[in-house]
């Protein structure tokens, strides 16, 4: 997470004023015969900040579904229905508790960027892992547990989506990567699948923002520009 910070970082000190000017420029990913992200990322990324909320619901027997919603700034809206996880882990810790997945949607999905416009999001992997300081759990170990925003710990609610976003307007594909920075507000529940310290997650739901305090996400994207004059 500190690494993809350093660099979301420094390339936002650089960019992130005029970005928004270059948003609907026309070209196309890359010609014939190259590779499309060679061309691509000929120039650093379009950085964004923006608020956001996020509920999800995801499961290791059932798919799931992810509801992002940008609620100012530009960064993406879209209604994600996920795979089952495969690889999710709960780690009691004393104290405190850490929960991490990997995740996948579905299918393509419908998205929206403000400031780019609609269009589909064709490729998606989504990494999660959060670390909470305290949490309840009621029933004893190996039953639902419960956290709010309170409890996470600073700067370990990271949330992660990189994927490829296409524009419809013109077919236009934007690689990305969006991350959840800092959440203020919100809350969520994890099931373990037993009472041992470290074991399979089977099933959580999280809220992280709400649209009176949304969470703090930064977004990078990579265009392809065409006209770029060489000077001499």
């Amino acid at each position: 997470m500190q690494r993809i910070t350093f660099v979301l970082a420094c390339a936002a000190f650089g960019i992130s004023i005029f970005s928004v000017t270059r948003l609907n420029g026309p070209g196309r990913v890359a010609a014939a015969g190259k590779n499309p992200w060679e061309e691509v990322r000929t120039y650093p990324p379009l950085v964004f900040t923006s608020k956001a909320t996020l509920d999800c619901s995801i499961s290791s027997t059932a798919n799931g579904r992810q509801i992002m919603k940008t609620v100012a700034g530009s960064g993406f809206t879209f209604d994600a229905p996920m795979l089952p996880i495969k690889d999710g882990i709960v780690n009691i810790k004393d104290p405190g508790m850490m929960y991490k997945f990997t995740a996948f949607p579905t299918s393509a999905l419908k998205a929206h960027f403000a400031g780019l416009g609609d269009g589909m999001i064709t490729e998606m992997q989504v990494e999660v892992e959060v670390d909470v300081k305290r949490f309840e759990q009621p029933a004893g170990p190996g039953t639902t547990i419960h956290f709010s925003a309170a409890d996470i710990t600073a700067d370990a609610a990271y949330v992660e989506y990189t994927g490829v976003f296409v524009r419809d307007s013109d077919k236009k594909l934007f690689p990305f990567r969006v991350v959840f920075n800092s959440v203020t507000e919100g809350r969520g529940t994890v099931v373990p699948g037993a009472g041992a310290p470290v074991v399979p997650l089977i099933s959580k739901m999280v809220a992280l923002g709400t649209p009176q305090n949304p969470a703090t996400v930064t977004t990078a994207l990579y265009e392809a520009e065409e006209g770029v004059r060489k000077l001499q």
